[in-house]
């Protein structure tokens, strides 16, 4: 990096907050620090060097006009700040913002490089600026062997954490995100503002939580998460007070609104097919609200969706389709894990409920030891003491056990706060909303599925109203070639064809109604008012020949002007030359519909293939993770039981040894 331009390889990214110790959010107009000689040294310095490029000078203040503009809350600091600032962190062993790589590509590098190298934790907590009650954790990205404060600190709220997991879904529909603490009730809130311990026991569950969740987004997550550049926006002190422009910028501006309007497996991927999609509602990315849906089970879907198969396979005759890369039934796999995510959530749900009994006893248990070693040592003091050596001292020993009944109850206050609620009853609750994740990418699995067999229905419809049209078309050619022939109107070949052809209308259109509830007749290109618009028989009447051109010559009807039969023989050809004017365009608009089907067919079908196997990766992958979790947590369970009553075995063993041989 060039000594004259201090400046010239920082990232700014809408925010001149500059990476260090120090959060922007401490002292964010930069009152605390006051220049030193050694500050004004080195703005003399800078100065110099400014000016001797006057170029860079106006880019940099440029740069922090328009980030102070775009940022909101940001404000700029000037180069001696930015210089002592860097000079800070790397005393301290942090990053150099003086290195050539920008600091999103150091977060890159620490994060790829694993959980036996660096690591990520919620140091502190404090309320925000001028706020009683916005509370914000302070996150630490850094190498394991420096020491604490010494990495890249950033501070985030809970509505910024729940932000990020929102829009990694929405970035990754078909990966499990781990989850974030729940949203507390108005009730829980305002019992937590009246009750100040309360309220610091949810900060700190919060806290742990907060850390859960991005370990296991950055060591136990899928290889994408942990590359994802909203993440390191996220651990970017860059975007500390501009988090609102990490959220508008791309990729997430890629991402349509309606995830089922894009590819399932990389929403920024772009295709206009996508937009063709029927709608679905009733899906959102971010909601967790349980495992009860109204679409059936995979079982129950992958039936239907074998009936319509089998349906389009016997009506769509005409198209030569290779049906060896079609999608045609679900795995029994995903059936399977559908079924094991249900079962373990309601068996980690009850898990969950014995937990908080017992939570409540061990606490009751501890109240009760208080109480009684209170008791014992107040009624110790109550007690003569004896009147010779040779008497044993009850005073003394009834004290003891008191104290003995006081160690205890630490104990078991400790295990309470150390070990059973982080180490045993958070992570319980932690799986059951990992499970809920599970759920809800079945969820939208199911909903593009319906997608799917949607696109088959309307195909197969379309290939029913085309031959339907088709058919039509063909009956009324026959009745004009019946009377360019010269047959009489009662002639039982008109009349055959008439009735064949009226038998079909009927059949067709109650079919219509009751099946075809909207058409999509719009979105190809088509006009639904034409379509269902009546035939101006006088219009086409007039484009026609003369009446003696239409009728066959051999006709002797024909000859006769303004006769009865004639008349008729005339309005009953004009009216089939305009069914068959209204057939033909119907039949060119139909072909264009099933051309865009056929195209949707094939765009859903492979998204099908694709989602699937992604799918079934991702959740093998889930559960090796959920086993080796369920293996910590059993043993850190263990761990805390067999350290409780050894300390308690201890207490007593030494209030065994310290009594007096009784004779």
């Amino acid at each position: 990096m060039s000594e004259q331009n201090p400046f010239g390889d920082i990232e700014q990214d809408n925010n001149p907050s500059f990476y260090g110790n120090l959060s922007v959010i401490n002292d964010p107009y930069g009152n605390e620090r006051r220049f030193s000689s050694t500050d004004e040294d080195e703005s003399m310095s800078i100065d110099t060097s400014a000016s001797q490029k006057p170029h860079q000078q106006h880019q940099h203040q440029h740069q922090q006009k328009g980030a102070v503009g775009s940022g909101g809350n940001s404000h700029p600091k000037t180069h001696s700040q930015s210089k002592k600032r860097a000079g800070r962190s790397s005393a301290n062993g942090g990053l150099n913002i003086n290195d050539s790589l920008v600091i999103s590509s150091k977060i890159a590098d620490l994060i790829n490089q694993g959980r036996d190298s660096i690591s990520i934790e919620v140091i502190s907590t404090e309320k925000l600026m001028n706020s009683s009650s916005v509370v914000v954790y302070c996150i630490e990205l850094k190498h394991k062997s420096s020491p604490v404060g010494s990495g890249i600190i950033v501070k985030r709220r809970y509505s910024e954490f729940k932000s990020l997991r929102d829009n990694l879904m929405r970035l990754f529909p078909t990966i499990i995100i781990p989850p974030i603490p729940q949203k507390h009730s108005l009730l829980t809130y305002l019992i937590t503002s009246i009750n100040n311990n309360e309220e610091i026991s949810i900060v700190e569950t919060r806290k742990r939580l907060f850390e859960f969740f991005l370990k296991d987004l950055i060591f136990h997550s899928n290889e994408r998460l942990k590359n994802c550049v909203l993440l390191h926006k996220f651990l970017d002190p860059n975007y500390e007070m501009c988090w609102e422009n990490a959220i508008n910028e791309p990729p997430l501006t890629l991402v349509p609104d309606n995830l089922l309007l894009g590819s399932p497996i990389d929403p920024t991927r772009q295709n206009g097919l996508y937009s063709l999609l029927p709608v679905l509602n009733g899906y959102e990315p971010g909601s967790n609200s349980g495992t009860g849906d109204n679409l059936g089970s995979l079982k129950k879907l992958n039936e239907d969706l074998q009936k319509a198969n089998a349906i389009a396979r016997s009506t769509i005759i005409a198209e030569e389709r290779d049906d060896s890369k079609a999608f045609n039934e679900i795995p029994l796999t995903l059936i399977h894990f559908e079924a094991n995510f249900l079962h373990a959530i309601k068996t980690t749900s009850d898990l969950e409920k014995l937990n908080t009994r017992a939570s409540t006893h061990l606490k009751s248990l501890i109240s009760a030891l208080i109480e009684l070693g209170s008791n014992l040592n107040n009624f110790s003091l109550q007690i003569h003491s004896p009147n010779s050596d040779n008497e044993v001292n009850l005073a003394n020993q009834i004290e003891k056990f008191g104290s003995t009944i006081d160690s205890v109850f630490l104990n078991y206050e400790s295990y309470t706060i150390s070990s059973f609620i982080p180490k045993w009853q958070e992570p319980i609750h932690q799986l059951i909303q990992h499970y809920y994740s599970a759920t809800h990418l079945l969820r939208f699995y199911k909903l593009k599925l319906i997608q799917f067999k949607l696109i088959k229905k309307s195909r197969v419809r379309k290939q029913l109203e085309l031959e339907s049209y088709t058919d039509s078309l063909d009956s009324q050619q026959n009745i004009n070639e019946a009377l360019k022939n010269g047959l009489e109107l009662n002639s039982p070949s008109i009349t055959q064809a008439v009735k064949r052809f009226e038998q079909k209308q009927r059949k067709y259109k109650k079919s219509l109604s009751v099946r075809q509830k909207k058409s999509w007749y719009g979105l190809f290109g088509g006009n639904k008012s034409n379509l269902n618009s009546n035939l101006n028989y006088e219009t086409l009447a007039q484009a026609n020949e003369e009446p003696s051109q239409n009728v066959g010559a051999g006709s002797s009807t024909a000859e006769v002007p303004g006769s009865t039969a004639n008349s008729e023989l005339y309005a009953t050809n004009q009216i089939s030359n305009a069914q068959q004017f209204q057939f033909k365009n119907k039949i060119e608009q139909i072909h264009r519909e099933i051309e865009k089907l056929d195209q949707l067919i094939d765009l859903t079908n492979s998204d099908m293939i694709e989602l699937t196997k992604e799918l079934e990766e991702n959740f093998e992958e889930f559960l090796k993770f959920l086993e080796k979790r369920w293996l910590k947590i059993m043993l850190d369970f263990i761990r805390g039981g067999k350290k409780l009553f050894e300390e308690n075995l201890q207490s007593w063993q030494d209030m065994k040894n310290d009594l007096p041989a009784v004779e």
